[in-house]
């Protein structure tokens, strides 16, 4: 399987050291644990289902963490190996996953998955087991639990925030909303409705299509007879460019602006600077962002993989999620399971867009959040919001 670019996922495979060993394929028994062995961590990436582009995101920021920790030592003397499964984009798959993961395979901390339903899915597993979820993704908040840390944008840290840019004037800005079926879509455009009201804006209609639709000008024809100034978009990469290319050639992006929740640098690869002139967005992450933490980060992952591969925020959360483990580590002199769960709680580490702080109640994370704009160089920033809670609507 690959994502278009000549990538290919695996559908099993261990991460290990990245000091020196390589990627090595995983043997199907399971191999003894040494008390001075490595630090044991699993990823759940969709590598089936569709979201290639997403999985080869969350896998690059991973390695670019662990290849930099187990170059400088380790963690407490400990280097890091990685256990990758594949999620499916099917919730379902994941209690199963995670038991084999930490039972099985001696996993003490869970990274992923990518589909905003899937982080609920684990959670009894892990509570019984004593092990953290770290969800690096975007996700509608409305759901906490004790062993799940969210280090990705809740929709206070991007739509509430986008929505509060376009009509920064409470003018009473007239939308579309347009996604795809997605259990996080339906949440998030629900909540803003409660952002866009009180702005003196109204809703002008709603679209939701299935995933894989690549057929948009009925639905552009539709917006085209409304008043609509703003179309709320959120929907993947290759149905999110047809439907900016069709808008295109039917002449909608002449009159609109697309206020693209959750754009990153994956979904915008291969539009034309036309095309990218009227999306705007809010976002933890902008590659071409010239802050020094970023373009190093950004700077890495090309060395690595190559000048053509896109980096996005998903690349940089998901980096996160392993130096947040190896603060929290750090911080309690041991790396265990248990070490993970009390010190990711209140934990304050340094990411490549600044400080992020995982809020000891809800145990998602505060961020820093720009807003950026279409232009020559991808995604460019406009405006810095600084630090945004995540108000998940929530409590543990």
């Amino acid at each position: 399987m690959t994502d278009g670019c000549g990538w290919r996922l695996p559908r099993r495979r261990v991460l290990q050291g990245l000091g020196g060993a390589g990627l090595v394929a995983m043997a199907r028994g399971f191999p003894a644990i040494a008390a001075a062995g490595p630090i044991r961590i699993g990823a759940l990436l969709p590598l089936s289902g569709g979201a290639d582009a997403i999985a080869r995101q969350m896998q690059i920021g991973i390695e670019a963490a662990v290849a930099e920790i187990n170059g400088t030592g380790g963690i407490l003397g400990r280097q890091i190996e990685v256990a990758w499964r594949d999620a499916q984009t099917a919730p379902a798959v994941l209690p199963d996953l995670c038991r084999e993961l930490v039972e099985g395979w001696g996993a003490v901390a869970i990274v992923g998955p990518w589909v905003a339903a899937g982080r609920r899915y684990p959670n009894q597993v892990l509570a019984e087991l004593g092990v953290a979820q770290l969800y690096a993704a975007n996700n509608e908040g409305e759901h906490c639990h004790p062993n799940l840390f969210v280090l990705g944008p809740t929709t206070a840290q991007d739509g509430r925030l986008l929505v509060e840019h376009l009509d920064r004037a409470g003018a009473g800005k007239t939308y579309f909303m347009l996604g795809s079926y997605p259990s996080w879509q339906n949440a998030m455009f629900r909540q803003l409705r409660f952002v866009i009201g009180p702005l003196g804006g109204r809703v002008a209609g709603q679209a939701l299509t299935d995933v894989g639709e690549r057929n948009y000008r009925p639905i552009i024809r539709w917006i085209r007879e409304t008043d609509a100034e703003i179309v709320l978009f959120c929907v993947l990469r290759q149905d999110g460019q047809a439907f900016i290319h069709q808008a295109r050639e039917l002449g909608l992006l002449e009159r609109v602006t697309v206020g693209w929740i959750g754009c990153n640098e994956t979904l915008i690869d291969g539009l034309s600077e036309q095309e990218l002139a009227p999306i705007v967005t809010a976002t933890t992450f902008a590659a071409a962002d010239p802050q020094p933490g970023v373009a190093e980060f950004v700077a890495r992952m090309r060395r690595q993989h190559g000048r053509e591969v896109p980096v996005s925020y998903l690349a940089m959360t998901h980096y996160n999620a392993i130096k947040a483990l190896q603060a929290a580590w750090q911080r309690a002199g041991e790396t265990s399971a248990k070490a993970a769960l009390a010190g990711l709680a209140g934990l304050t580490f340094e990411g490549p867009s600044g400080p992020v702080t995982i809020d000891p109640t809800s145990r998602h994370a505060v961020m820093n959040v720009v807003v950026a704009r279409g232009g020559r160089r991808g995604l460019e920033v406009v405006e810095r919001l600084g630090p945004i809670a995540p108000e998940p609507g929530c409590v543990a």
